[in-house]
């Protein structure tokens, strides 16, 4: 039968690591992480990251996998283990789906810079009548070159330097029209969107099978695109005169700027972890799948990608350094957007600087592509579940997907993306967070470390280490205190910008909305006298398959007969040895025992 073949290739490992690496290997991975990381330190950085993937990223991610291994639930379903919280799902959706459009806009715009940069000459890098009248001053003004760059203290006008970038005023003027009134929308940028929404459409309009082999092709493109890039920037000039400052061998900006909450939070939003993917990625593995090494390999690769971006990102600043004869690390503080305002500045200094304009911004447009594709897989999954004529019309699914991204996102590619991408991304991410810590309440703390770790057990074949065990109990405590202080940084710069403003109290309105909705749960409970039916764990917990089912029973048994096996073993072990005690002599003062009395 067909449907059982792609049953089966969907159940692979191989595809169930695809899944996992095309949730991992974002923009996050890919670009924001290390130019955060080499920013406020390069070394130090990625000396905390990988740390951070080993120690808190492992144990969260094992855990939502063994999860929907183990329940065969996707993200909505997984959440009826305990009836009043059954609505935390929903929340999952919420931010898939602005996730999904956030990207897809974002999408477009890079697409939109990939396209242009096989012209000649590049737009942004020359002034067009978007441009103010101080445009690309540094390189026509010998003076404001020696105060503003050349000079150890620079003057108060030189605050306001990076304004006069062409690339600056391209993306700013032209493409985002902040200085045109009324509401403006860049016809070129539309169509770099309907270009990514027929994408979109043939990753999705033969199912699975696409899905599959779309999946494979943007989880392996981005890598061999940086890989690429990393190998390219090391033939370029300044590389051995600036690499040693760039990369803070000495700590100092790390030691200045370090925070552990804000890099733990970073390390997250590269796993995608609590956004409700991991549930329905792990949902379709089967029973006694190599769970742990599967969220092992794919960690470990995604922290490798880490690390070489952050290396990539140090050698790109290096030959603008060079050139300018400044500090590589603030030119990486420059108050402009990192993807289409640095990237182009950076490059501008390469060598062959279309090719290379080009290689990055190919593996960036993917990177934004890829966790679209894996968002949309697992919503199609979701869904496909509940109406079956959704899976019989994948064509039909695919081509509404296309149009309504399309139609979605086109009113945010003018000047209402300033604040809805720039401003917004971040506190988004933050209800993730917010929904791990959930997870690992719900699923391991209330459910009983011991019962989960016997589950695990179960479907590994292998129990779980006490490193382990360890790492659930303690990151549980560590995600507490991220949440707060991130919270406590957002409210404090929520007037620092209207994006900034609104999506503080969207943060703070949809956090609180999930827990009041659970505490009006448990007072309409507690009024109709069923408040242990609302707590209680529901009764269907665990596989779907009746025969695994029975077995998680049996196992159960099993492991209470060897439990009480064990302990009579050492019980009557501790009586002889007690006994044997008892039954030696005590040898006295002046006796020998190896004389014989006459």
């Amino acid at each position: 039968m067909p449907n059982e073949k792609e049953e089966q290739t969907r159940d692979s490992r191989r595809v169930n690591i695809t899944l996992l690496l095309a949730q991992t290997l974002g923009l996050q991975t890919m670009l924001f992480l290390p130019f955060i990381g080499v920013s406020a330190g390069a070394v130090g950085h990625a000396i905390v990251y990988a740390l951070i993937y080993i120690v808190i990223g492992i144990p969260v991610m094992y855990m939502e996998n063994v999860v929907g291994q183990f329940t065969g639930r996707d993200c909505i379903e997984v959440w009826k283990a305990r009836p009043c919280l059954s609505h935390f799902g929903y929340v999952h959706i919420i931010w898939q789906l602005l996730h999904l459009v956030y990207l897809f806009a974002l999408g477009s715009f890079v697409v939109h810079y990939f396209l242009i940069s096989f012209e000649n000459p590049i737009p942004y890098y020359i002034c067009g009548n978007w441009s103010t009248a101080d445009c690309d001053i540094l390189i026509v003004n010998y003076t404001v070159n020696q105060e503003c760059v050349r000079a150890k203290e620079t003057m108060p006008y030189c605050s306001e330097l990076c304004q006069t970038f062409p690339e600056v005023q391209y993306w700013r003027y032209n493409i985002l029209g902040m200085k045109r009134k009324g509401f403006h929308l860049p016809w070129r940028v539309c169509l770099a969107s309907g270009m990514l929404a027929s994408i979109l459409f043939l990753s999705c309009f033969k199912g699975r099978l696409s899905l599959k082999w779309a999946l494979l092709i943007v989880s392996i493109l981005p890598t061999s695109g940086r890989i690429l890039f990393f190998i390219g920037s090391m033939f370029q000039k300044g590389i051995v005169v600036k690499f040693e400052q760039a990369f803070d061998t000495d700590f100092n900006k790390f030691i200045q700027r370090f925070s552990l909450s804000t890099s733990i939070a970073d390390v997250l939003y590269t796993l995608n972890v609590g956004t409700g993917l991991s549930f329905a990625c792990a949902s379709k593995t089967t029973f006694r799948a190599p769970c742990y090494s599967n969220t092992v390999i794919v960690v470990v690769i995604t922290c490798c990608v880490s690390m070489l971006g952050i290396c990539g990102t140090v050698m790109m600043i290096c030959p603008y350094a060079y050139k300018y004869d400044i500090d590589p690390v603030r030119v990486m503080n420059y108050p402009i957007s990192h993807i289409f305002e640095k990237v182009p500045r950076f490059l501008y200094v390469y060598e062959q600087t279309s090719f290379w304009l080009i290689i990055s911004y190919s593996y960036i447009a993917i990177s934004a592509f890829t966790l679209n594709i894996c968002i949309i897989s697992s919503l199609i999954e979701m869904v496909s579940k509940r109406y079956s004529k959704v899976a019989i019309n994948p064509g039909l699914t695919a081509f509404v997907i296309a149009i309504t991204m399309y139609l979605a996102t086109v009113p945010l590619l003018g000047n209402l993306s300033l604040y809805f991408l720039v401003d917004a991304k971040r506190t988004m991410n933050l209800v993730s967070i917010f929904l791990v810590i959930c997870e690992n309440f719900v699923f391991v703390l209330w459910y009983g470390l011991e019962r989960f770790s016997e589950d695990v057990h179960f479907m590994q074949g292998v129990q779980p280490k006490s490193s382990v065990k360890a790492c659930w109990l303690v990151s549980g405590f560590i995600l507490v205190y991220v949440l707060v202080t991130q919270l406590y940084i957002i409210y404090v710069d929520k007037n620092h910008t209207t994006g900034n403003k609104f999506a503080c109290y969207f943060l703070i309105i949809n956090i609180c909305v999930t827990v009041l909705v659970t505490i009006v749960k448990l007072v309409i409970a507690l009024y109709k006298k069923n408040l242990y039916e609302q707590l209680s764990l529901d009764s269907e917990w665990g596989p779907k398959s009746e025969i695994l089912r029975r077995s998680r029973a049996m196992f159960s048994a099993q492991a209470m007969t060897k439990e009480y096996m064990y302990r009579q073993y050492h019980l009557q072990a501790g009586i002889l040895k007690r006994q044997q005690r008892s039954n030696v002599r005590v040898k006295q003062p002046g006796v020998r025992f190896d004389v014989e009395k006459k």
